[in-house]
């Protein structure tokens, strides 16, 4: 894996180049024809003081003019005629709304108080059109979303990983997504420390706590996300020759963005199986996982925010460790994840991932060291590359 955390930092400081902005606004007024880059909606609507006098230094704000603004991969139109009033339509959405304030600075701060009185369900209906026809929603519809990891999570929690059962990790890693939307290429470059402890019981069942957190850069725009986890891990078999583990688990999460107007809280309740079946030095095993998410709505920036997300995830994998001897040992895995219920951009993705662990001596501060890695990719034009190190204690 030619990944490293280095190299995600690169990456990061790359993605801050004007024709890889999140938000674009294109201004035809006369002889002006122009496009700016910005990582922030809040650059577009908070610092517009003057008119797009503010942004392009020859524009007019006596004269008529056709804006054109991408809202995270959705096209908007903001066209001031010569009376100043301003006209917004949204073609994909059906949304055509004028607002008269008697100059194009009045015109545009009652669009402002339109956007935050979400009249008629506006700003959901954009948000749920974001979630449903771009990859670039930090709350859904894509695999670095919250609504992806919280389920990656539960998953690993419930058996999915290939690290065994510690009872305790610290986990940094790095990730870089890849999206090619309607011609553009753009990258996310993700941050992770997950973090967890198990409680075991003598009668083989366990409960299970964990706290991750992350902070994204998709493009110049941040975000950033944390989770609550627990489950409760039960026994049905347990043998030499088999051992079957039911997870019943719940789980919370929270993503903001001022920067990309988003921002939501999910919760989830899950079922996970997991089946292992030791043979000499290799255990093969299988991770099944069902579970039902939706949102909660919150106000970021003054914008009240809510999806209304109703999903249910199905999550499948395959996996295999192999002890390379009593210290060390390699595991692979393969899964497969969809969606069903709200629409999502992309609603089924596949994951490959390695580890190498190492078990240290009984009285050591760490019990255990894992670099492990990952890569995820699916039909539509997604894929992306993690590398890590787990610490386990």
């Amino acid at each position: 894996m030619k990944k490293i955390l280095l190299m995600a930092t690169a990456l990061s400081l790359m993605a801050t180049t004007t024709e890889a902005k999140l938000f674009s606004v294109h201004v035809v007024q006369g002889s002006l024809n122009e496009t700016r880059g910005f990582d922030s909606v809040i650059d577009v609507f908070d610092h517009y003081e003057d008119g797009l006098k503010s942004i392009f230094s020859t524009y007019s704000t006596t004269t008529a003019s056709a804006t054109t603004l991408d809202f995270r991969g959705i096209k908007m139109n903001l066209n001031f005629d010569s009376s100043h009033r301003l006209n917004f339509l949204v073609p994909s959405l059906g949304i055509n709304e004028t607002f008269n304030g008697g100059s194009q600075q009045a015109s545009f701060n009652l669009f402002k108080d339109y956007l935050k009185s979400n009249k008629d369900g506006l700003l959901k209906r954009i948000l749920k059109s974001s979630v449903a026809d771009t990859p670039y929603d930090m709350v859904a519809g894509n695999p670095n979303s919250l609504m992806a990891t919280m389920a990656d999570d539960t998953f690993q929690r419930g058996g999915g990983g290939i690290l065994g059962n510690f009872v305790s990790y610290l986990s940094p890693d790095a990730s870089t997504h890849y999206f090619k939307f309607n011609g553009d290429n753009k990258k996310a470059t993700v941050y992770s420390l997950p973090m967890g402890k198990t409680f075991k019981f003598g009668n083989g069942s366990a409960l299970m706590l964990d706290l991750p957190i992350s902070y994204t850069d998709l493009d110049g725009s941040r975000s950033y996300q944390v989770q609550l986890g627990l489950g409760y891990m039960i026994p049905v078999v347990k043998s030499d020759k088999i051992q079957w583990h039911l997870t019943p688990s719940v789980r919370a999460g929270a993503v903001g963005s001022e920067d990309m107007l988003s921002g939501g809280i999910l919760y989830t309740g899950s079922l996970t199986s997991n089946v292992k079946i030791p043979i000499g030095e290799v255990t093969f095993g299988m991770t099944n996982m069902v579970g039902y998410i939706k949102d909660f709505s919150i106000k970021v920036a003054d914008y009240e925010v809510e999806y209304d997300l109703k999903n249910m995830v199905y999550k499948n994998g395959l996996s295999l460790n192999y002890a390379l001897n009593d210290k060390w040992n390699a595991g692979g895995s393969y899964n497969y994840t969809f969606y069903t219920g709200s629409d999502l951009f992309i609603k089924d993705y596949h994951d490959v991932n390695f580890a190498l662990s190492r078990k240290f001596r009984e009285g050591s501060y760490f019990s255990g060291i894992a670099f492990v890695g990952n890569y995820s990719f699916n039909d539509k034009d997604y894929h992306a590359y993690r590398i890590g190190v787990n610490f386990l204690f």
